[in-house]
């Protein structure tokens, strides 16, 4: 949702790790301690298509990116 872009945006860095194999996500998950997102309720071959639809909805948020009016509109 827009607040977790808004809320990613503000983070001086990210890193975007694309699933595959449900048993090594998991590890990593745990070791990394990191955060799991979503972007819908639908079963994809990976995780390099949803990881592109983050860096597009963060990216345009950040300062310089885009022209400020596009973001309001």
């Amino acid at each position: 949702e827009q607040d977790m872009a808004h809320e990613l945006a503000r983070q001086r860095r990210i890193v975007l790790i694309c699933g595959h194999y449900e048993g090594i996500d998991a590890r990593v998950q745990a070791i990394l301690g990191g955060e799991e997102l979503s972007v819908g309720d639908y079963v994809l071959t990976g995780g390099e298509l949803p990881a592109m639809i983050v860096v597009d909805a963060v990216s345009r948020l950040r300062p310089g990116v885009i022209d400020e009016a596009s973001i309001d509109e």
